[in-house]
């Protein structure tokens, strides 16, 4: 099994750092779960509290993903 390596950025403004590296390394937001609108909409499914995410996380993608599903 290959080792995976997630890191993980605290960051005033998640929607341009995501801007800034799917442009630097080609990689394209990460799509909320299968059935669900948003991240915000998935973590509700979940069962987190509507007051835990901070307002408007999860509206809009905070993470990226490789498309080719090669890279990390």
């Amino acid at each position: 099994m290959e080792p995976t390596l997630q890191l993980t950025i605290d960051c005033a403004d998640p929607r341009r750092m995501v801007d800034f590296w799917t442009q630097a390394l080609g990689y394209v937001p990460e799509p909320p779960p299968e059935g669900h609108a948003t991240w915000r909409e998935y973590w509700s499914a979940m069962g987190v509290p509507e007051a835990e995410p901070a307002d408007g996380a999860g509206e809009t993608p905070e993470s990226i993903v490789d498309p080719a599903g090669r890279g990390r």
